[in-house]
């Protein structure tokens, strides 16, 4: 990887760099990317590991068959899959869910926990206050970036689950 350095080129491409590296090494790798960046230079990292991604790059490039699906920063991208959403645990779920749903939320039930899309936190808060219904927990989740790239390139792929597309 250090060759890659050679001859100090303004541009640097990494294809899968941390893999097989231990933890020790994961973090040289990152901290190193960082120095690059900082002086300036262009890092592009190709990995398909989503979760080490979110570690490691502020800035994303996915392209699937050919054409460029997003160029965009990590945050962003994974904000635009729909896992996001907010956990509710309550004592009295099934009264908060139809609550949530007469105010156009998208609720899923788990027992006292609940999945809460297309409504954020202060808004069930404010609802479950309005009713009188009790929270236990009320916690904001984001989609992760495999969610989302999973969900944004499910149409720019050859093979799905062992099927050809």
């Amino acid at each position: 990887m250090l060759s890659a350095l050679l001859g100090d080129p303004p541009v640097l491409l990494f294809d899968e760099p941390l893999n097989g590296l231990d933890p020790e090494g994961v973090l040289w790798v990152r901290g190193l990317f960082r120095r690059l960046a900082a002086e300036g230079r262009t890092v592009f990292v190709s990995s398909h590991l989503m979760s080490e991604m979110e570690n490691t790059a502020d800035e994303l490039v996915v392209i699937g068959r050919g054409e460029l699906i997003a160029a965009e920063s990590l945050k962003r991208f994974a904000a635009r899959g729909t896992g996001a959403g907010v956990t509710v645990r309550t004592p009295r779920p099934a009264d908060l869910a139809a609550v949530l749903t007469a105010e156009g939320a998208v609720v899923r039930q788990d027992g006292p926990l609940l999945t809460v899309t297309g409504m954020d936190a202060a808004r069930i808060g404010d609802l479950a206050a309005r009713h009188a219904l009790p929270l236990h927990e009320l916690a904001p989740r984001a989609a992760s970036l495999e969610e989302a790239f999973m969900e944004l390139t499910a149409d720019s792929v050859d093979y799905l689950a062992g099927e050809t597309r």
